[in-house]
């Protein structure tokens, strides 16, 4: 299969997560940056995305990965704008959550999560529950989601082996943020063009692509 064409700067592509054969969320992001090196996402106050939720309309925990019950939803990005960078084949993301209203930086992210996965309409990614969170200073840094990331281990969704291995890397991800060196130091600085829209998800965001044999890209372990 060729390779996939990369993404122009200020186009609206699609951010979603498959499991059981289905989409479990997708969102829709302007394309900041897409350089082998780095893939970088933007996603402001007042998008609509389509969210899980259980079938009582609550939030679906980890055992939904496996039963496969949740549905999903017409839901508002709120709270804070969120701008996404990925390094192609690393196990985390890093999210720099910035103000609505004068886009200063209101604290960094570290998704755990699979090596993403480029389709025609944009990319997926394949969540690991646990997360870090740290202040826009960098002075300090917590894990979060511990306990729905523990409940999956019990559940036999993530190896223990996997789970250390995930664990490791997100405590080099912030070490390597906190040095100043990283990729990513820098970017908390960036603000969007003025004339970007709010995105909104592109038509056929929902279409399920057909998985290779032996690709890379795989269900939780």
């Amino acid at each position: 299969m060729s390779e996939l064409a990369r993404f122009k700067p200020g186009q609206t592509i699609v951010l979603r997560e498959i499991l059981q054969g289905r989409v479990r969320f997708a969102q829709p992001q302007i394309l900041v940056q897409d350089q082998p090196d780095l893939v970088v996402v933007y996603i402001q106050v007042g998008a609509s995305c389509k969210s899980p939720v259980a079938p009582d309309g609550s939030r679906p925990g980890a055992s939904s990965r496996v039963t496969g019950k949740w549905k999903l939803v017409d839901e508002q990005w709120h709270g804070f704008n969120r701008l996404m960078m990925k390094i192609p084949g690393a196990y985390y993301s890093v999210y720099i959550f910035q103000s609505a209203e004068n886009y200063s930086a209101h604290s960094w992210y570290i998704n755990l999560e699979e090596p993403f996965r480029r389709i025609t309409l944009g990319f997926e990614q394949l969540d690991k529950m646990l997360d870090i969170v740290a202040p826009p200073d960098l002075s300090a840094w917590r894990w979060k989601d511990n306990d729905e990331f523990e409940e999956a281990i019990r559940l036999g969704i993530i190896s223990a082996e996997k789970a250390q291995f995930l664990r490791t890397e997100g405590e080099k991800a912030i070490a390597w943020l906190q040095s100043g060196k990283s990729p990513f130091n820098g970017w908390e600085k960036w603000r969007p063009d003025p004339s970007w829209q709010i995105p909104v998800l592109p038509e056929g965001w929902d279409k399920v692509y057909r998985r290779l044999v032996g690709e890379s890209f795989q269900p939780p372990i």
